[in-house]
């Protein structure tokens, strides 16, 4: 198999998709749906010391072989290659975090630009705790309501928009992003530093995130968060590896070894 190509049948199979692989928008927003709530965030490799690889073998390895996660170039990256090998038009774009405050981070942050029937779509299945469940339309004001969260999009000046979340009945910016085309080895060079570099988020914390049906989970460290769909949440922290090990199983489906765990936690 080329490097370029993702397994198609290995993919579905991860993600539990059982539908139709015709270039449409239902395809589109249900493979959207399917791998948001199968492949889970996560930067555990980082600190395990294991390198990022985002070529397609490096992609199908981790996150179909190994069921494991990933952060936003791992996949995103995985639901881009897969969405061209279906026939759908794909644009890399690029964001800044702006949930994360001040000083603002660098424009690192990747997403997608997806053609539909020649409607342009945003896909993103990157952004950790808060990322988007279904594509939406690139189109600023309307609401998209998703599981139990709602989104939109806002226009901002020098052509930028901002992807927002209503949260506590305020819409608040999570990133903003502009359509200039990102190549792949601009990722090479961010994902680089996000997994290297003391000074990246992402070696200073172990972070997983999921979403389901029924809940969506973050956990930073040993401090799970899991959040329900009438609003409320609980926060635990995993004071034992057993149970830290436990809650990577049964929220985020990630199954690590003891000996993993322990490195993880040391």
């Amino acid at each position: 198999m080329p490097d370029s190509e993702i397994d198609i049948a290995a993919y579905v199979a991860r993600i539990g998709y059982t539908g139709p692989l015709t270039p449409t928008r239902e395809t589109f927003v249900a493979l959207h749906r399917a791998q948001a709530y199968s492949i889970p965030f996560e930067n555990l490799d980082i600190h395990l010391g294991r390198p990022i690889g985002l070529d397609a073998a490096s992609l199908s390895r981790k996150l179909l072989a190994e069921r494991r996660g990933g952060y936003c170039y791992e996949l995103n990256g995985l639901f881009g290659r897969v969405l061209r090998q279906l026939g759908f038009a794909v644009t890399n774009l690029v964001g800044r975090n702006l949930i994360a405050g001040e000083p603002l981070r660098p424009r690192a942050h990747q997403l997608l630009l997806v053609q539909v029937a020649g409607e342009p779509w945003v896909a993103d299945l990157g952004f950790g705790g808060n990322t988007l469940l279904e594509p939406i339309p690139l189109l600023a004001g309307p609401e998209h309501r998703m599981g139990f969260d709602t989104y939109r999009l806002q226009a901002a000046p020098q052509h930028n928009y901002h992807v927002q979340l209503l949260m506590d009945g305020q819409w608040q910016s999570l990133y903003t992003f502009t359509l200039d085309e990102t190549q792949p080895s601009d990722y090479q060079m961010m994902s680089y530093f996000y997994s290297n570099s003391p000074d990246s988020p992402f070696r200073q914390q172990r972070i997983c995130a999921r979403a389901t049906p029924e809940y969506r989970a973050t956990l930073v460290d040993r401090e799970l968060k899991v959040r329900l769909p009438d609003g409320s949440s609980t926060v635990t922290v995993l004071a034992e590896d057993e149970d830290y090990s436990a809650a990577l199983a049964r929220y985020f489906g990630l199954n690590l070894s003891e000996t993993q765990v322990a490195t993880l936690l040391a």
